[in-house]
Order: C-alpha cells, then sequence, then structure tokens
C-alpha cells in the first residue's frame, strides 16, 4: 500500500461540495480569536448569522460557502500546526479478489487529492494504543467539523472536533477523522467511505481496540460497516458512541452477533429535554439509550463528550479480579467485591 501524505500545511485553497479546488476571499472580513470565537476583525463583534441574512438569496449562498470555507481552513491548520495531525489522501481500492473476499488489493499509484483524504495523529496505524474513530454527520462539514455553522456561531469548542482530538491524544490514544462527505472525487457515499477508509486503513492498523464515535448519518455508515464486515468490526472495536445517531436496526439487517455487539458494546445518545445520561427507552434502540442533555443536534457532540470517553474508558478497562476477605470475629468486610469496569 502506498499513500501520499500531504507535508503542504492548509493555505490558500480547499474543496467545494463537489471537489473541487475553491480559494477563499483573500481577506475574510472575520477571523478566529486564539480562543477559538469567530469575531470580525475590525469591530471584534462576536459572528452571528443575522448579521449575514440579505434579500438576495445567491449572495447569501455564496457568503455561507465563503464561511465554510473559511472555518474548515481554520480548522484544518489547527489539526496540522497545533494537534500535529496528518492529511492522508487515500489511493483507490481495486475489486476484490472474489466472492466474499473483502480483501483489498492496492492499486500501485500514490493517493491523490482526489480520491479523498483523512486526518490522522502520527504513527497512527502502527500503534498499538487505542485507536478514537471519529465519523461525522451528512452535510457540507469536512473533517475536523461536527458543524461548521456552530464553529461560526457558537466557537470551535462548540462545533469542531478538536476538543475529541485533544482528550485522546491527551489520554495516550491515536486519532482517525474520516471524512464522508468529501466524495472522493467520485460521487462517494458516506457509507462508501466508510467501507473504504476501513478496508484500506482500519482493518490493517496494528490496533485492536478501537472506539467510534458517530454522529448523525456518520452512525448509520458505521452500522452499515457492521452489516458488511460484522467479524472485523466485532474482533477489532471495543466500543461504539452514537451521538444522535440516524441508524435504524429496523432497516439496516444486523445479524445476530451484531445485534449483540450493538447491545453490549455500544450506547446512544438522543436528544431530549432529560438531563444528560438519563435514561430514554425505545424498543428500536438496540443498545442502552441515554439523554444527549440538549435538543440541539449540531450541540450533542460537545454536551456528551465527557460522557463518550467515561463509557470508552469503563469498556476498555480490564475485568476487575474478584477479591474475599477472611471471615473474622471483628466487623471485617466479608465478600467485598470490587466494582466491575470490564466490558459491559
Amino acid at each position: 500500500m502506498e499513500l501520499m501524505v500531504d507535508t503542504a500545511k492548509t493555505q490558500g485553497q480547499t474543496q467545494s461540495q463537489r471537489g473541487q479546488a475553491v480559494s477563499p476571499p483573500s481577506v475574510f472580513p472575520y477571523r478566529f480569536t486564539s480562543d477559538g470565537c469567530l469575531c470580525h476583525r475590525v469591530t471584534q463583534e462576536p459572528f452571528s448569522f443575522r448579521f449575514q441574512r440579505g434579500c438576495d438569496p445567491d449572495a447569501t449562498q455564496r457568503e455561507d460557502q465563503a464561511l465554510c470555507l473559511h472555518v474548515t481552513q481554520h480548522v484544518h491548520s489547527l489539526l496540522e500546526e497545533q494537534l500535529h495531525l496528518t492529511r492522508l489522501y487515500l489511493p483507490p481500492p481495486a475489486e476484490p479478489k472474489g466472492h466474499g473476499d473483502h480483501r483489498v488489493s492496492f492499486s500501485p499509484q500514490r493517493g491523490a487529492p482526489s480520491q479523498g483524504y483523512v486526518y490522522l495523529s502520527p504513527g497512527a496505524l502502527e500503534s498499538p494504543a487505542t485507536l478514537l474513530l471519529v465519523v461525522q454527520d451528512r452535510g457540507t462539514m469536512r473533517c475536523g467539523l461536527w458543524s461548521w455553522r456552530a464553529a461560526a456561531s457558537e466557537g470551535l469548542e462548540r462545533g469542531s472536533m478538536m476538543p475529541y482530538v485533544r482528550r485522546a491524544l491527551e489520554e495516550g490514544s491515536s486519532v482517525l477523522l474520516m471524512n464522508p462527505n468529501q466524495g472522493g472525487g467520485v460521487g462517494e457515499t458516506p457509507e462508501e467511505h466508510v467501507h473504504r477508509v476501513w478496508d484500506l486503513l482500519v482493518s490493517r492498523c496494528v490496533s485492536r481496540r478501537v472506539v467510534v464515535v458517530a454522529h448523525g448519518y456518520g452512525g448509520l455508515a458505521f452500522v452499515d460497516l457492521l452489516c458488511r464486515r460484522p467479524q472485523q468490526v466485532v474482533r477489532q472495536v471495543w466500543a461504539a458512541a452514537f451521538l444522535d445517531s440516524s441508524h435504524s436496526l429496523w432497516h439496516q439487517p444486523l445479524d445476530a452477533e451484531g445485534r449483540e455487539w450493538l447491545k453490549t458494546r455500544s450506547r446512544r445518545w438522543v436528544l431530549s429535554s432529560k438531563p444528560l445520561n438519563q435514561p430514554v427507552g425505545s424498543l428500536k434502540a438496540g443498545c442502552p439509550q441515554m439523554s444527549a442533555g440538549t435538543q440541539s443536534h449540531e450541540a450533542a457532540p460537545a454536551v456528551c463528550m465527557e460522557s463518550v470517553f467515561r463509557f470508552f474508558s469503563k469498556t476498555l478497562s480490564p475485568k476487575a479480579p474478584t477479591s474475599f476477605s477472611m471471615v473474622t470475629r471483628s466487623r471485617s468486610t466479608v465478600g467485598q467485591i470490587r466494582p466491575h469496569t470490564g466490558p459491559p
């Protein structure tokens, strides 16, 4: 396998929804401050969408596109310069060798921008450490963003994946950010992107302790992967956190093993007026379902982050041995059992 690493910093160009190179305005009227807030360059007034809206729909669309590109470019530069992630261009996989054979044959050509890219931390594919795999929702946002609108109006801590990346790296984990909305230049669907990144990278990485965060349609794409690669996913992925996910066990044909895996190794946070982590029952859930503590789809990843990492920590912790103390005539603890912290 030969992959092309983009060693150049993110400057001057990014890609439109159709994969074409687009240059943002040379002087964008807003800039991000050091604390991740978007403010006007002259007045220092925080950005608000109400300042953008005019009577011309075409002008509004152009402004939205420029804003999306500006936010994306800035987040990519921070991923590279502050968190030291690498942009990795993907090579196109050849057809599987035979029926039921999911092993990938790699083209000898190098990866290229037209084939899509992902971001990953240094040594992520060679490290045995836990690998955090992030799959975002469907839409115009690119790698590293939950929502470019939330990043613009509420700040990068709210709308970008940077808090998740930072937390994972601080805990000694590796990171791989998928990019399901880029399309790979060939009209690739989010499901196809997730399959391709799994086959090209994740299935071949050293780590056998993968954890997944999937937001919105990203949950549907990951469950689709579980449907198509059940043995690989069950063997390699230890836990999955679904954040206001679009997946449905009534419409996605999971086998018994896949359903059992979801039941024991995943958690689903749904939009609700209930406090964070309060149980929210549903016959369709297929796994423990909790309140996201918000009714905003875009805010769910930020609000649930601490709960997600606690869930991962509990699932990844080895099962603690049971220890019994001896019975004495004094008031010693009898049959004391350590709390169970292993996989659910």
